[in-house]
């Protein structure tokens, strides 16, 4: 499994949300649905995406990891905002430390993280 892959699985999404996408389905007389759709229309997003990225590439030049203050710091958000990331499957981290490379290519892999 790849490194994506197992944090894709963990994802979280919105259950009133996908609930009201898959009756939508439903009732179009549907009777499949890609992940693709539920996460872009039920995942939670992240206000300020491509500023966020832009800035996460440019420290992920110089830095390997970093713990959540610093995350919150450098990215300027609040503590609470990249808890809010980590809980929702947004962050590569482990028990202290965010790894910012591999979160920067996590970002990159999940465009639907983006505000509409």
């Amino acid at each position: 499994m790849a490194e994506n892959d197992s944090v894709i699985l963990r994802m979280q999404v919105d259950v009133n949300k996908a609930y009201d996408l898959l009756n939508m389905f439903k009732g179009a007389g549907k009777n499949r649905i890609d992940i693709q759709t539920i996460l872009d229309e039920a995942a939670p997003k992240i206000i300020g995406y491509k500023k966020y990225l832009e800035k996460l590439a440019d420290i992920a030049t110089r830095k390997e990891s970093c713990n959540f203050s610093e995350f919150a710091g450098w990215l300027d958000v609040s503590r609470q905002t990249v808890y809010n990331w980590r809980d929702n499957g947004y962050l590569v981290h482990t028990k202290s430390k965010i790894d910012i490379p591999a979160t920067v290519r996590l970002w990159e892999s999940l465009p639907w993280l983006a505000d509409k």
